[in-house]
């Protein structure tokens, strides 16, 4: 396992924390991770994880990541902590990253994989066994995590899931007419007023969704279809925990296997190379 063991360091604002990532077993430091929590004019306004420094074994250099998120300062609601233990995700992708090359470490995977280590993370926010601990550190006390509360949490996640895949279907069909040879023939407004109409919702008149579409011009055109793909990744590498998300050599092969690897070989190897 590994221990978060917070330091005193300058940062680019006083709420800013900072712990040192250390190895449990051997003592090693491992990386760092900023950690800014709250929201504050000017700031970043939604949740991401940046890395700082990327890990090279070839130049000693330790991993270090930025987990940004704009929570309420009291406390936490379940789709909160979901966001959390998502972002968390990235950020050890990062900070356990172990490879030879800078370019290589962490969240530098292929674009359908990079998200499926997050979306893995996301049952913790939502299985007994973990929200259970949680609970040991929650002031004001949380709700008390029994077999009600999970199914409540359960049937929350499942509401409208055919809607959103189906969406997300959407966006992902709208980036590929982007990026085909008959992409100069129509218009990208013209041709997303048809697909959306062509829906069981239909196109809202006057509406323009493209243009505030930011992962078209951010790092996943033609490629959104990826956040789907690697949800079944995901889901895959979930099945390897059966009923217990705390099963510490799982966990650990799962470091060794994903987390510490990067890009260094296929993500298809490394999820076979896990399961």
């Amino acid at each position: 396992g590994i221990d978060f063991k917070p330091v005193k360091v300058k940062a680019w604002q006083d709420e800013v924390e900072y712990y040192d990532v250390v190895d449990k077993k051997t003592g090693k430091l491992l990386g760092g991770l900023y950690m800014d929590k709250f929201p504050r004019e000017g700031k970043y306004g939604h949740a991401a994880v940046w890395g700082v420094y990327g890990g090279s074994t070839l130049t000693n250099r330790l991993p270090v990541s930025a987990l940004v998120t704009n929570f309420n300062r009291k406390g936490l609601n379940s789709d909160e902590l979901e966001t959390f233990v998502h972002e968390f995700g990235h950020a050890l992708h990062g900070i356990l990253s172990n490879t030879r090359y800078t370019s290589q470490s962490g969240t530098s995977v292929e674009r359908d994989f990079v998200e499926a280590p997050s979306q893995m993370y996301e049952e913790w926010a939502r299985r007994k066994e973990t929200l259970s601990k949680v609970a040991d550190y929650c002031d004001p006390a949380c709700p008390r995590v029994d077999d009600e509360l999970i199914a409540r949490l359960k049937a929350v996640h499942n509401y409208g899931r055919g809607l959103r895949y189906a969406r997300q279907t959407l966006y992902a069909q709208y980036d590929m007419s982007l990026h085909t040879a008959d992409a100069l023939k129509v218009k990208p407004l013209e041709n997303w007023k048809k697909m959306e109409a062509a829906t069981a919702l239909g196109y809202v008149p006057t509406t323009e969704f493209p243009g505030q579409f930011g992962h078209l011009m951010g790092g996943y055109q033609a490629g959104y279809y990826g956040y789907m793909w690697s949800e079944v990744l995901a889901l895959d590498m979930l099945s390897a925990y059966g009923d217990n998300l705390n099963n510490p050599q799982v966990g650990q092969r799962y470091r060794q296997t994903i987390l510490s690897q990067g890009s260094q070989k296929p993500a298809a190897e490394l999820v076979k190379d896990f399961l």
